[in-house]
């Protein structure tokens, strides 16, 4: 009898072991499974593709800023330099103008000396 009862737990064992067979439902759900997945795949491909297309836009508007405040850069670099040389002349001419001046004064003042 134990014989018996061994090989009944043996063949429940073995039959338990099995691997089970997928059934019409499970194969359509796991093709539905693979589907979505593939879907939302192409999706996330799609949403990468224009997250690109978008940050290349960005950096081509970025770039055409950039150059812009460059030329504005440049251009403001220029008028300094031409205000500044201006600035210079205009203290020459000053200068000059002073020293004009006081020779005209010290030269009005002796001769107003020499008339008294």
């Amino acid at each position: 009898m134990s014989e018996e009862v061994s090989e009944s737990v043996e063949q429940e064992v073995e039959e338990t072991t099995i691997l089970p067979t997928y059934s019409q439902g499970t194969e359509t759900f796991i093709k539905q499974s693979l589907e979505a997945i593939l879907q939302l795949h192409g999706e996330i491909l799609q949403a990468k593709e224009e997250s690109l297309k978008s940050l290349q836009e960005e950096n081509a508007f970025l770039k055409e800023s950039l150059y812009a405040v460059q030329n504005v850069y440049d251009e403001d670099k220029t008028t300094i330099k031409l205000l500044q040389d201006q600035l210079a002349k205009t203290q020459q001419e000053l200068e000059f103008m002073k020293r004009k001046y006081k020779m005209m004064w010290n030269q009005a003042v002796e001769n107003y000396g020499k008339q008294n």
